[in-house]
């Protein structure tokens, strides 16, 4: 009752008792802090520090534990030039390291290498299988509740565990949060949900869609493999697209969401000029080119190429996408433009010049001032030049 009783001090004061006997004895974690990582767990990394609106629409893929077996094969649908994996560390050819993970799951009493470690390069032959069975320190104590140990700790103890032979080729996170029994997702794992979920409309997207510069979630805990997580993306626009990630219970009520983003980049061909346009010039096609752009650098949408004729109202420099609001309509009257003012009643006809006091389209009555009379009058307009009065 007394050693109980010690051990559950031990264990609420943050020291963590190693298992007597065996290898644990001389491998444990005597001075290993264990934080509670329940804060961290439930909420985004650092990085992620903006809600989410709720107003999104919600993935048609889910998450659940067979994303687990399936770690090792990459998105398949992975869209032109979006997200590459993280990069490894540079090796020689018989050079190898050992990757400790920053979040990972034990089913055991013990912790065990293969539990948060991944290896990488040229091991010599059967060393992994010899290692990632080697038993490191106890499990958490308790089930489903994620435990933290700071990157000081976590090289003391794999020192410890493993001695000095192979602690030079360990590659160590910041942090490495475990977590006695369920399912993690770890960064990589969302990244490549968040692409295959959205694949389908982003391949419907004009031009050619890429997402890039993830800042998502560390990990994602779930408690047991009943539990999913479920993807709701933000609206799909170039720029920063918001994401939500929704844990949700087998009974589908969510239990918390965890933010992230990624950037869209939607790469379109829009026309451009081919060389300096002038305000009040007329578009020529001779001045017209296209080029591959990024849209979401546009102001605002490109000139789809219909209709016409068209003059420029700003000038646009050579390479410069050519903008719907950069045009404007030739048989279209803007204010203070001289037109040919036609009087025609009866049988006087009369062609006189007249300055427009307002914008008008074909069709429209708008003021004018008789240039000789300085009179106003109401004229409706016929084409870019001429406005008539009957």
């Amino acid at each position: 009752m007394k050693f109980l009783t010690l051990a559950f001090i031990f264990i609420i004061t943050g020291i963590f008792i190693p298992a007597p006997g065996g290898a644990l004895a001389a491998g444990g974690v005597p001075q290993a802090v264990w934080q509670d990582s329940d804060r961290n767990h439930r909420r985004s990394p650092s990085q992620i520090i903006n809600q989410i609106t709720p107003q999104v629409k919600t993935g048609s893929v889910q998450l659940n534990e067979h994303a687990q077996d399936e770690r090792a094969a990459k998105t398949r649908n992975m869209i032109a030039a979006s997200a590459p994996a993280e990069p490894g560390p540079m090796l020689d050819e018989n050079d190898w390291r050992i990757k400790i993970l920053p979040a990972a799951i034990t089913n055991t009493e013990n912790v065990l290498l293969g539990d948060i470690a991944t290896p990488i390069g040229a091991l010599p032959p059967g060393l992994w299988e010899e290692l990632k069975n080697r038993e490191l320190w106890p499990a958490p104590p308790q089930d489903s509740k994620p435990l933290q140990i700071n990157k000081t700790k976590l090289s003391q103890a794999l020192r410890q565990a493993l001695g000095n032979d192979y602690t030079a080729h360990l590659i160590l996170p910041t942090s490495l949060v475990i977590q006695r029994g369920g399912v993690v997702f770890r960064e990589d794992d969302l990244r490549n949900y968040v692409i295959r979920s959205l694949g389908p409309q982003l391949a419907a997207m004009p031009g050619e869609a890429e997402l890039g510069d993830f800042r998502l979630p560390e990990y994602i805990f779930l408690s047991h493999a009943g539990q999913q997580v479920q993807l709701e993306p933000g609206k799909l626009a170039p720029g920063r697209v918001p994401l939500r990630f929704a844990i949700q219970e087998a009974d589908g009520n969510v239990l918390r969401r965890v933010a992230g983003t990624a950037k869209l980049t939607l790469w379109i061909t829009a026309p451009a000029a081919a060389r300096p346009l002038n305000k009040g010039e007329t578009l020529d096609p001779s001045a017209i080119t296209f080029m591959r752009m990024n849209a979401s650098q546009m102001k605002d949408a490109p000139w789809d190429g219909q209709g016409g004729p068209w003059q420029v109202i700003r000038a646009v420099g050579t390479g410069e996408p050519i903008l719907q609001s950069d045009l404007a309509s030739k048989a279209m009257v803007r204010r203070g433009n001289i037109l040919t003012l036609i009087f025609s009643r009866g049988n006087l006809h009369m062609t006189i010049q007249a300055e427009a006091l307002a914008d008008g389209e074909p069709g429209q009555t708008i003021p004018v001032r008789n240039l000789q009379t300085k009179k106003q009058v109401y004229a409706t307009v016929k084409d870019g030049s001429t406005v008539t009065i009957h």
